[in-house]
């Protein structure tokens, strides 16, 4: 139950498998371009001897799907655009149950990965915002009618990513989506899909409307890894017909920008950038019968964004996956010699989009990827960096409202949008009712049940929110803005949470807070690269010095389980485990057997070469040591978790899935010796698994597909039933905790949800809002039915591995 667990996101669309192959194709080169290291899949879990060291080690958790050895990482941490997740089935349509199958409610936080966001140009309370999971597929459109106020999911295109959001002058709006590009004459409400004519591949990144002749609509469009060479297309019957325009490019690679001079049609600038690298910029004066690569002087890395007023042409770009920089470029000629506008203050070099002032060409705003928005008041000359609190935030899109010098929206990563009144000099959180923020864990107080927090995911970024009000209001912490994967507590109420990466934001590993809000990072650190993936954390409830990390090695450091463990409250670190030299493995949760001597802890485990096995490790000298202990799982056991009986310490529960199209539930009572069927195997792939903290026969499971996203047993696991009203849109289920004995939470990539388990009635729905506006600051301080028991086949006999003991780390400040 204590690890974040399982994908992101699920696309289901059969028009996009090309797309998906093509991505995997890409995927193998980049490991190649990279240097990644070449593990031989040999003997399964080996369990080694701690032994001492003179290195610092370090471990980390990014988790989107962690298929294969680079886990579509660089070597530090970044992911690349647009990465393609496993999938998981969304929830079939269902009618709601009757009381007793839960009451869930949705407890935010606001949130999500929006990357576009306008106003519309003639009913001024009207904003649409697009929503891309990491820049994938699988998202949705909003809509507010109160200038962003509140807003409200377009639910005909749940499911449909949206990249960009254009408005024509008379009103009529134009998104490029996953799946071609749509138009709406109603101000967002309804969409009728333009047909481009190019076969499935047909995922639009932008749409530019030709500012001269209403008539001339532009796409640029996806390479979908290669397989789709339209690139740029033209209409000049608002739509009905479709040209091919692509520039005489060498090979397929994405459009991101396009902008047309606003005088003269035919002049039109195109950008394109690869998702794993490479960038151009080509111009065409004839409507594009013809071009010319305009490239030279500029980064050979992805171009993102462009803008063009006829005499200055700005383009941005760059991506943080292998410190791919572009910046702000500028050219009086039409793109045959460049000038930086970027200098030595800018702190990131990555540049998604540019907002011009529509009343002060002077005055030029640029959204960046993990610095928030950089302005200048001066052509360039001089900027403000991270202008209006936007510092930590990773910007997706920025737009001026339509004739306003003083009214901005901006899409972010994670965060949603924000908006500002005054020109950039404060920005504000605008998201309430956004409810698409990935999250990967979910944890309550031992001491104060209303208090919770939760650890979100972005591309690059994400962070750590924590309310005081059980869900009704939330604070983004000051925590480094990284990827989480686990926000836990500890026995005595302090909150601690993994930072999955970019080790080039902050170092990976364990972060504690402190009681003045800053945050400490505990490691373990293994080096200045990305080089440990950890998800699952465990603190001892008789000794608050021994603290349990769980995870993966990364990149230089292997890909191998681990087990890392800290007997002085994280000053040093010892990894006590590693599994078998070139194995891709890892330690999915952990548990300390609750007898009072912190003697016997079990850990659970998977193999992520794609084999599907895993299984469990047993400790027996208070985690100094480990080895397998499998006896009676079966082989094919994915991601699988734990969870404690209340009443019997000896006593722990299991979960994974069986196959692809099952999972079940094992049970063991002595402390993980040997394991037995609960006699329940669901039809369901399953994730997270709980205990109640009282009650030793009520359990919870999470089911990653089907129509149920949580299923409830009251006898100890033998059955199980739904226990998933008002979780029909619920994705990817992936971690349970409890708050009380009352309370059961949800951690999901559509946000959180509650029930109350004392009474049949909903919780109450609260407003989820952000109680301030989010700046924050890296810190870093010194209803299936029982089926038959499964029969376990032989399995693997571990090897042990020694590996050594970093140094002890600085005394952090209390």
């Amino acid at each position: 139950m204590k690890s974040p667990s399982t994908p992101n996101r699920f696309n289901s669309n059969s028009r996009l498998l090309l797309g998906f192959l093509g991505g995997l194709l890409s995927g193998c080169v980049l490991l190649a371009g990279l240097g990644a290291i070449s593990k031989t899949f040999a003997a399964r879990i080996s369990s080694p001897q701690a032994e001492s060291s003179t290195q610092a080690l370090s471990s980390e958790n990014d988790r989107p799907s962690n298929s294969g050895p680079a886990r579509r990482l660089d070597e530090q941490g970044n992911r690349p655009a647009a990465t393609l997740f496993v999938p998981l089935n969304p929830r079939k349509p269902r009618p709601v149950r009757p009381a007793g199958n839960g009451a869930w409610s949705s407890l935010g936080p606001p949130g999500g990965d929006v990357f576009d966001a306008a106003v519309s140009t003639v009913a001024p309370g009207v904003v649409l915002a697009g929503i891309s999971p990491d820049g994938s597929f699988g998202g949705t459109l909003y809509r507010s009618s109160d200038g962003g106020d509140t807003w409200s999911e377009v639910l005909a295109l749940r499911g449909t990513s949206v990249f960009d959001i254009e408005f024509a002058p008379t009103g009529a709006a134009y998104i490029g989506t996953q799946d071609s590009i749509r138009r709406s004459t109603d101000g967002g409400i309804s969409w009728t899909l333009l047909n481009l004519g190019i076969g499935v591949n047909d995922q639009i990144l932008d749409v530019a409307l030709d500012p001269s002749n209403p008539l001339i609509i532009w796409a640029g469009i996806a390479d979908a890894g290669g397989f789709q060479p339209v690139n740029v297309m033209r209409s000049t019957d608002n739509g009905a017909t479709w040209s091919n325009r692509t520039p005489p490019l060498a090979a397929p690679i994405s459009c991101r920008g396009i902008a047309v001079d606003p005088s003269n049609s035919n002049t039109v600038i195109a950008v394109f950038g690869g998702d794993f690298g490479g960038g151009q910029v080509w111009t065409t004066t004839d409507g594009g019968d013809s071009w010319v690569n305009r490239s030279t002087g500029l980064p050979n890395n992805p171009m993102q964004a462009v803008v063009y007023d006829g005499t200055r042409l700005l383009v941005g770009g760059g991506q943080r996956f292998g410190s791919e920089n572009v910046g702000l470029y500028r050219s009086t000629d039409v793109g045959a010699t460049w000038t930086p506008l970027h200098d030595n203050t800018w702190p990131v070099l990555v540049v998604d989009a540019i907002a011009v002032d529509p009343n002060d060409a002077q005055t030029i705003l640029v959204a960046t990827d993990g610095s928030g928005v950089n302005r200048t008041t001066d052509g360039g000359s001089t900027w403000q960096i991270g202008t209006g609190g936007t510092g930590s935030l990773a910007g997706r899109s920025l737009r001026f409202r339509p004739d306003s010098s003083t009214e901005l929206f901006l899409g972010t990563s994670s965060l949603a949008v924000f908006s500002s009144t005054d020109g950039g000099d404060h920005f504000a959180q605008s998201s309430s009712g956004i409810s698409e923020l990935n999250l990967f864990s979910v944890d309550a107080s031992p001491l104060a049940s209303n208090e919770l927090a939760v650890a979100f995911q972005g591309q690059n970024n994400g962070g750590v929110l924590r309310s005081l009000d059980g869900g009704v209001t939330w604070d983004l912490e000051s925590a480094p803005p990284t990827r989480y994967s686990a926000a836990r507590f500890a026995p005595d109420g302090r909150l601690y949470a993994i930072s999955s990466g970019p080790s080039t934001v902050a170092q990976e590993g364990l972060y504690r807070r402190e009681n003045n809000g800053t945050w400490t990072p505990l490691g373990p650190d293994q080096g200045p690269l990305f080089e440990s993936d950890l998800n699952a954390v465990r603190f001892s409830r008789n000794n608050a010095n021994l603290i349990l990390l769980g995870g993966a090695d990364f990149g230089g450091a292997g890909f191998e389980a681990t087990i890392w463990r800290s007997t002085d409250a994280g000053v040093s670190w010892t990894k006590v485990f590693e599994s078998a030299t070139g194995t891709v493995e890892r330690v999915t949760d952990l548990e300390i057997i609750e007898d009072g001597t912190d003697q016997n802890m079990v850990a659970a485990w998977n193999s992520e070469s794609g084999d599907n096995i895993g299984g469990a490790l047993r400790s027996t000298d208070g985690g100094a040591s480990w080895f397998d202990s499998s006896t009676g799982l079966p082989a094919f056991f994915r991601n699988p978790r734990l969870c404690a009986s209340p009443t019997d310490p000896q006593s722990l529960i299991v979960s994974a899935s069986l196959s692809f199209q099952s999972g079940g539930l094992f049970r063991t009572a002595d402390a993980g010796a040997t394991w037995a069927s609960t006699g329940w195997t669901g039809t369901n792939m399953v994730g997270d698994v709980a205990c109640h903290p009282v009650d030793d026969q009520l359990l919870f499971v999470t089911q990653l597909s089907g129509s149920d996203a949580v299923l409830r047993s009251q006898d100890g696991g033998a059955t199980f039933g739904p226990f998933s009203n008002g979780l029909e849109n619920a994705v990817a289920p992936r971690e349970l905790a409890f708050a009380g004995n009352s309370r059961l939470l949800l951690a999901s990539a559509k946000g959180s949800y509650g029930t109350d388990l004392t009474t049949g009635t909903p919780t109450p729905t609260p407003t989820a809002t952000p109680s301030s506006t989010p700046t924050p600051t890296a810190t870093p301080s010194p209803t299936p039915t029982p089926m038959g028991t499964v029969t376990p086949t032989p399995r693997p006999i571990p090897t042990p591995r020694p590996r050594p003991t970093p140094p002890p780390r600085p005394t952090p400040p209390g």
